[in-house]
């Protein structure tokens, strides 16, 4: 059996933080969402794996090189964004037997793979695919599964209101499909935003007579649409996987570690820190002395937390610097950025309402109480800057210093 990744999102609503990466490549806990999914196919059985990219399609290629799997991968370059089921059709025209299509910003546990498949190859003989589905707190942004039993019964596209009491699943962006469907990928019409969609696929199938089984994901589901999912996804695998977590690198005497720490070859946590897990110091971190790490907190490779700094549930990716006596919170700070001492991120609304952020324009609730800043690639800010609740700083923005900034830049 093969897979299809479907990867060629621009990833716009991540933005900044997809200024300079394309959303596959953004990393949770430590390696990529990319990596992840292709990594968890392989253990599922998965030999070749066919692609989709579009938007910096470059990197998507080095990246994948770099990761050193046991995958035979193709690349499949969308030109024009057409939708899921034009990006999947064209990785089909090249493949004859069953096979796997998957969205590569959804994140889903191997566990829920194995299940998946498992209940795949040991399908009835009438039915000719088997999806995932998971729970969420508003089904109504996302294509709702009406089920009958085990199988599917209805799939309503982002339905304005539901009347059952009960919370459905949605879909959850993974199926298999039976070799015999693939010519109704290339019968696909366009939906009314002028896209080919595997929902139509599914529908069709269904209108057929079909069946189509759906795996309930007992597991937490991620679909990385905003920056905030992030922080969510890596709190959540930083918790689950710290059992593999160890101390490779130095860590002096007089640090505290509590908890599931990992530090990696060549990083560096220096007398004085107080580090309480699950927090992940990736490959030529420095750490300390003197400053307080806490759960959820992932540092990238050669990212510099220095004196009197205080850092919680944040992602630092690579080279990004906080020299001293500063506080980030429930922050992103994208790739090399650099905070003046006394650089504070607010995270918290003093009314406990949920903190907005700017999407395209447009304000919307992220749902959380705490929210720090995300920040693009290359940020720097002065000495003594402030930072409000749910600010988002554009790749290589600068901020004098002692300002308190209180709108996106």
């Amino acid at each position: 059996m093969e897979a299809v990744i479907l990867a060629a999102g621009l990833g716009t609503r991540l933005s900044p933080l997809t200024d300079n990466r394309p959303k596959p490549l953004l990393e949770v806990a430590g390696r990529s969402i990319l990596q992840r999914t292709l990594s968890t196919l392989t253990e599922i059985g998965i030999s070749a794996a066919k692609i989709v990219v579009h938007s910096m399609k470059d990197l998507v290629r080095q990246a994948v090189a770099d990761m050193n799997l046991d995958l035979e991968i193709e690349f499949i370059d969308q030109k024009e964004p057409l939708g899921t089921g034009h990006a999947a059709r064209m990785a089909l025209e090249s493949i004859n037997d069953d096979f796997v299509v998957l969205n590569a910003d959804v994140m889903i546990t191997q566990e829920v793979m194995e299940k998946a498949s498992l209940r795949f190859r040991n399908r009835g003989k009438d039915t000719v695919a088997v999806m995932v589905g998971a729970e969420v707190e508003d089904p109504c942004l996302y294509g709702v599964l009406i089920q009958e039993g085990e199988y599917l019964k209805e799939l309503l596209e982002k339905p304005n209101f539901l009347e059952e009491k009960s919370s459905p699943l949605i879909n959850a962006g993974m199926y298999f499909f039976s070799k015999k469907t693939k010519d109704k990928f290339f019968d696909i019409e366009r939906s009314q935003k002028g896209e080919y969609e595997i929902v139509w696929v599914l529908n069709e199938l269904l209108r057929e007579g079909s069946k189509i089984e759906v795996v309930r994901m007992e597991e937490r589901w991620f679909d990385i649409g905003y920056p905030w999912h992030l922080l969510e996804a890596n709190a959540y695998y930083m918790k689950r996987e710290s059992g593999g977590f160890e101390i490779i690198g130095e860590v002096e005497k007089g640090a505290v570690l509590r908890g599931s720490v990992h530090v990696a070859s060549g990083a560096r946590v220096r007398s004085g820190v107080y580090i309480e897990g699950p927090v992940y110091i990736d490959s030529g971190a420095d750490v300390g002395p003197n400053c307080y790490i806490r759960s959820g907190t992932y540092l990238g490779r050669n990212t510099r937390v220095g004196n009197a700094c205080e850092v919680k549930n944040s992602i630092f990716y690579h080279g990004t610097h906080a020299g001293h006596l500063s506080y980030v919170g429930d922050s992103i700070l994208g790739v090399k950025c650099n905070l003046g001492a006394g650089t504070k991120t607010a995270n918290l609304r003093h009314d406990g309402a949920d903190i907005k952020v700017t999407v395209k324009g447009e304000r919307i609730s992220s749902a959380r109480r705490k929210l720090g800043v995300i920040m693009g690639d290359g940020v720097k800010t002065g000495i003594n800057v402030s930072l409000l609740p749910g600010l988002k700083l554009s790749t290589g923005t600068m901020i004098p210093a002692g300002e308190t900034v209180n709108r996106d830049r």
